[in-house]
């Protein structure tokens, strides 16, 4: 379930801050921020759920490098902003780093299992 709870708050980060986008840049600023805080108030309340069982280290990489990614995604497809070649190989690299503290996370976790 606490990965349930990670995916639900970088849903709820993704939606928030793309919405603050769309409603901003139609001029609905007010309308914006308060769903914005709404979404991501959401989400911190997942991510604080996810870390009762995923390490916080883990817990806020993932929720802030897969959300980047996706926000950059969302922009780019339906926003229409574009990404540079730097911007890309920011967020490659950012995958590289959570892959390489998931496989930490993975290790500590079969070193207290052997030593059960």
């Amino acid at each position: 379930m606490h990965w349930v709870f990670l995916t639900l708050a970088i849903v709820g980060e993704v939606v928030g801050t793309s919405l603050m986008k769309v409603f901003v840049s139609e001029g609905y600023l007010l309308a914006g921020t308060i769903i914005a805080m709404l979404a991501v108030g959401l989400s911190y309340l997942f991510l604080s759920r996810a870390t009762i069982r995923i390490p916080v280290t883990f817990a806020n990489a993932a929720w802030e490098g897969i959300g980047m990614v996706l926000i950059a995604f969302v922009s780019y497809l339906w926003l229409q902003e574009q990404i540079s070649m730097i911007q890309a190989t920011g967020i490659v690299l950012s995958l590289i780093g959570i892959a390489v503290i998931h496989r930490g996370y993975q290790q500590e976790e079969e070193l207290e299992q052997e030593a059960v």
